[in-house]
């Protein structure tokens, strides 16, 4: 605010009510930000239609969906750039690769409290979601309490009942989560602005492949990309380490001045 934005925060569907929560669906968290972004726009006299989209975690895969689905669903609105951090992206070869590194896990996984999350969000829009052909009986009580329960306590929950890929997900998973899978895709990865994205090198929540693989995925569709790899930094440490090189994306992309992309970073 103290450089001249408005700052529109946004929810996303389900939170804060009886229904469920669509997590991970970028076509639904698109419209909340997009929504909200025009809703700014018609009620605060004076503010400028020139937009900066920027998230961390859940909120990066927000933002990417934003702008990716703005042609489609909100061409009026003017959006000169977006900032991700921690971005989620999976593909189905990535999957692969994870599926194959954690048959063998003996400790925790921070990325099966997402999974448990995802699978939450799936059952509020298929009814014919059966949890039991995912998760195991040692991770079903975890599943349940992800209902209700926010990320640090179910992380908790899931750390102290030591899950992870091998000891919570029941083979063919990702059958199961294919209705979710298909609806965390972004639907297009060529964005008509520029993309800056943060990436922790000990990133475990998002772990740096699957972020890189944005990043990959981005670059060859042809979208301006400035990647950066935080050295020795994690998930969270991540927003604040990355924000002097956004603040210069921001900067940059908002008075029009030239970018430098970088689709291969190394740790800084």
């Amino acid at each position: 605010m103290k450089r001249g934005f408005a700052v529109v925060g946004t929810d996303y569907q389900g939170y804060g009510t009886q229904n469920t929560h669509a997590y991970l669906n970028t076509r639904v968290e698109a419209y909340s930000v997009l929504d909200g972004v025009r809703a700014a726009l018609g009620s605060v006299p004076g503010l400028q239609n020139k937009i900066m989209i920027v998230g961390q975690s859940q909120g990066g895969g927000a933002a990417f969906a934003s702008a990716s689905y703005a042609p489609e669903y909100a061409p009026d609105l003017n959006i000169r750039g977006t900032v991700a951090t921690g971005v989620p992206y999976v593909s189905q070869e990535l999957l692969q690769q994870m599926s194959a590194s954690g048959a063998h896990e003996t400790g925790f996984n921070p990325v099966v409290v997402y999974t448990l999350y995802l699978a939450q969000g799936l059952r509020g829009y298929d009814p014919d979601f059966k949890p039991e052909t995912v998760f195991t009986d040692k991770a079903m009580p975890a599943y349940q309490a992800a209902a209700d329960l926010c990320v640090y306590p179910l992380t908790d929950k899931a750390r102290t009942e030591g899950l992870n890929f091998s000891n919570a997900l029941k083979p063919g998973y990702q059958n199961a989560l294919a209705p979710a899978l298909t609806a965390m895709a972004y639907p297009t990865m060529k964005l008509k602005q520029p993309l800056f994205v943060g990436t922790g090198e000990v990133d475990q929540d998002v772990p740096p492949p699957l972020q890189l693989g944005l990043v990959k995925a981005a670059c060859a569709a042809g979208t301006v990309v400035q990647a950066h790899i935080y050295k020795g930094l994690n998930h969270d440490q991540t927003v604040n380490a990355s924000l002097p090189d956004s603040e210069a994306f921001t900067k940059a992309v908002m008075s029009d001045q030239p970018l430098t992309p970088q689709c291969t970073p190394t740790p800084e």
